[in-house]
């Protein structure tokens, strides 16, 4: 009898506990690669708005790619959840306090300002697995999704392609083969591990 195919959650899981195990040296590692691939990718843009993350749960760390960005003239913002679910985006600088919000993640406290997904040039977002159609998977909650889907929308009507340019973000051991992508998901453009950035692939040309 054949085993039965890991459901979402199941995936999740195991995921989850994979990044939490890796070894101090092989964080380190994919840290320094991915701040190095990033800075070459986007050495040929013009600066501009870029949101990141604070790490949780094992996360892949994108402090060193920060730093790059900045270094080449970006602003860097952070997401900060807010009521009915929704999410803004706080500019993080080296003076920005921050406190934890209600799921223990780490964002800027009380922000002057909060802008949108939409006005957001570059987003480094983290997955738990991603596939090479860019297809992703989170925590579940559904707040990058939800914030990046009008992005996205609005990104397709705009005749110049204009908008903000996703990146998920992840370890090469949680790139996975297919992820059965749901309705309401948003696809990312590129997916940036410790090997390699590269763009996501039509659904049909990644099986």
């Amino acid at each position: 009898m054949s085993e039965k195919p890991e459901t979402r959650n199941q995936l999740r899981l195991r995921l989850r506990e994979l990044r939490r195990e890796l070894l101090p040296g092989q964080r380190s590692n994919a840290e320094q690669a991915v701040a190095k691939l990033l800075a070459e990718f986007v050495s040929s843009q013009p600066p501009g708005l870029a949101c990141t993350y604070i790490p949780t749960d094992g996360e892949l760390d994108l402090r060193l790619c920060t730093e790059r960005l900045q270094d080449l003239g970006w602003r860097i913002f952070l997401p900060v959840i807010g009521d009915g679910r929704q999410m803004g985006f706080a500019e993080w600088t080296t003076h920005c306090r921050l406190e934890q919000n209600r799921f223990g993640i780490l964002e800027p406290a009380s922000p002057a300002e909060l802008l949108t997904a939409e006005q957001m040039d570059l987003a480094l977002i983290p997955c738990v697995a991603v596939d090479a159609s860019g297809n992703r998977l989170g925590f579940g909650a559904g707040y990058y999704d939800r914030a990046f889907s009008k992005a996205e929308l609005e990104r397709d009507q705009d005749s110049s392609g204009a908008g903000p340019t996703l990146i998920g973000c992840a370890f090469s051991q949680q790139v996975v083969h297919e992820l059965a992508a749901e309705p309401w998901d948003v696809a990312m453009d590129y997916i940036l591990t410790e090997t390699a950035i590269t763009r996501s692939l039509p659904a049909s040309s990644s099986s």
